[in-house]
């Protein structure tokens, strides 16, 4: 009966986890996904030539440190590395790795000197790397959404720089000493390369791979348009925030118009486990066959996997592309 409610419990545990995660993860701010300019950009990106690609990938791997050159060698170690980059944390990949192994195996080793089952043991190792893998994908979330609303501002700076006379590597200067982070390091860092004699393109390459959001995009297509067919570049960028400021506000009212969706759906998926938490004060003995009758655990586990699926499905609803 002990282990029973224990498997119980953990598998409600994952089951709150998934299904919240399901809904919390915003979609302004999420990476680009429109085919267009993401094609545009790589259509650019493949026109550079082999010694700017070496350049590129060069000036990445010094960033890097002896261990995390070897590890980004690797599909996963890659692609973790560049969540841990898109969220903005300071840690390396090797100290990331290293604090949730330790963070993992101790509570796995904790569960078992508690004289828990090894299945808790195992869960609570998987369950430390899912919560880091959500962290970090609530960080990126974050991070991009804030850059895209500081964004319009960055341009209306370099706007005015460009009307004054200033070149454009001085209006990335500017911005990145005048706004505040997320976008001032990003177009500090963009400043520096110009500054160490880095062509556009690449500069720009770099900085569209560490905020890759529709405004983002945008804006590096502008700018790359500009510097290959000639134009008036102000303009351009002024278009460029009247449209991003357009978008934004109008995500804005497609959040509040569905603000009551999203909290039925939140209502919807929560209320079998706050039926359950009330029923185990208020009347123990009603809900103890669900963990100790074979066939409750298996209506738990059809359960949560149909709470899960029904979260994803309303999340697609009441989220939208903008």
């Amino acid at each position: 009966m002990g282990d029973d409610a224990t498997l119980f419990y953990v598998l409600l545990f994952f089951a709150v986890v998934f299904i919240s995660q399901a809904l919390i993860l915003p979609a302004a701010g999420s990476k680009a996904k429109h085919k267009e300019l993401s094609e545009r950009l790589k259509a650019t990106q493949s026109t550079l030539d082999e010694q700017s690609r070496s350049l590129l990938h060069e000036h990445y791997l010094k960033s890097l440190t002896p261990l995390d050159r070897r590890l980004v060698d690797i599909k996963v170690f890659s692609d973790l590395k560049k969540s841990i980059e898109l969220s903005g944390f300071d840690w390396t990949l090797t100290q990331t790795l290293t604090v949730t192994m330790v963070i993992g195996v101790g509570l796995s080793g904790l569960a078992l000197l508690l004289g828990q089952p090894w299945y808790v043991s195992v869960a609570a190792f998987v369950g430390t790397w899912v919560i880091m893998h959500f962290v970090l994908q609530k960080k990126i979330s974050d991070r991009l959404a804030a850059f895209e609303e500081q964004l319009p501002d960055a341009l209306d700076i370099m706007r005015r720089m460009l009307q004054a006379g200033q070149p454009i590597t001085q209006s990335f200067n500017e911005v990145g000493n005048e706004m505040p982070e997320p976008i001032g390091s990003e177009f500090k860092n963009t400043f520096n390369l110009l500054n160490y004699g880095y062509d556009m393109r690449l500069a720009i390459m770099q900085m569209a791979e560490r905020t890759p959001t529709v405004a983002m995009l945008a804006f590096s297509s502008a700018v790359l348009l500009q510097k290959e067919t000639g134009g008036n570049l102000s303009e351009n960028l002024e278009k460029v925030s009247h449209v991003l400021r357009a978008r934004f506000k109008l995500a804005r009212k497609i959040k509040t118009i569905s603000a009551e969706s999203r909290l039925s759906a939140w209502i919807l998926v929560l209320s079998p486990f706050i039926l359950f938490l009330g029923l185990s004060i208020l009347n123990p003995g009603y809900i103890e066959p669900l963990y100790t009758d074979p066939r409750g655990m298996t209506l738990i586990s059809g359960g949560i996997v149909s709470l899960f699926l029904g979260s994803i499905w309303i999340r697609n609803i009441i989220n939208f592309q903008v």
